[in-house]
């Protein structure tokens, strides 16, 4: 089984070609989350997260989820397990807090492989989506990635190959991540734009984590609940553009995931 959590459906596409290729059974973890998180392993069954980086760290909700996962004889039956997360540039040690975490709730990972894909954080002032021929380079280059890492989880590989920690791993992940964490994990300065908003719901059928109130008709409202993961799938798939995030999404572009093109 693979357990995922994606905002603007990067991780989605990692996740589903994965439980594709592997024959695994796949798990939103924002449909889970409010039930016992409990969940017992087929025979041969492997164990597979996928998740984005959030601000050098894995999301609160993933780790909320870890935190709460049991899979029964985990310990004892000692599946294989695997950790992949999307990036849109570097993860820091964003993969050792969920290492950790993971080990420390009773499910050890044994393999971690990142994919680096196009840019969806847009809620500081010197973050935006990529440029069109970025993104398409990454997701040309995420493609490749994604069919190299399928293969060695075929072949059961006990590996950590993280291409994108990047520098001042320690500084960006403790000290700047633990800021993101305590400051910019909100929905606060989330509105809409009434003049532009066609009221169509799709930003409260998107947001994984139900903290937007509305629908067909309706003009959105978020809940102020504190499950924001500031993901941002709001935003970006607003088909008017009408979502702001305070000042810090004008004039910022948005990015939605489309599967790469076969080349000829």
């Amino acid at each position: 089984m693979i357990f995922y959590l994606s905002g603007t459906g990067n991780t989605r596409w990692v996740a589903e070609s994965l439980s594709r290729s592997l024959g695994e059974r796949l798990i939103n973890v924002a449909d889970v989350f409010d039930t016992d998180c409990r969940f017992k392993l087929c025979k041969d069954e492997i164990v597979g997260f996928c998740f984005p980086i959030h601000g050098w760290r894995p999301p609160k909700l993933m780790l909320d989820f870890i935190s709460r996962l049991r899979v029964d004889d985990m310990w004892m039956s000692r599946p294989y397990s695997f950790a992949v997360c999307t990036v849109g540039d570097t993860s820091g040690e964003a993969m050792d807090i969920f290492s950790e975490d993971a080990y420390y709730y009773g499910s050890p990972i044994k393999t971690m492989f990142d994919i680096r894909m196009p840019n969806t954080y847009v809620g500081l002032p010197f973050m935006d989506v990529d440029s069109k021929t970025v993104e398409a380079d990454k997701l040309e280059e995420a493609k490749q990635r994604l069919a190299e890492i399928t293969e060695r989880l075929k072949d059961r590989e006990k590996v950590v190959d993280l291409k994108f920690r990047g520098e001042w791993q320690k500084i960006n992940t403790r000290y700047l991540g633990a800021l993101f964490v305590d400051c910019l994990l909100t929905d606060k300065p989330f509105s809409v734009d009434a003049s532009l908003c066609v009221r169509c719901g799709k930003c409260a059928a998107v947001c994984p984590v139900d903290n937007i109130k509305g629908g067909v008709g309706e003009l959105p409202i978020w809940k102020h609940n504190k499950k924001c993961m500031t993901c941002f799938a709001c935003y970006h798939n607003c088909p008017k553009h009408a979502i702001r995030y305070g000042l810090m999404t004008s004039g910022k572009g948005q990015y939605r995931f489309t599967t790469p093109p076969q080349k000829e």
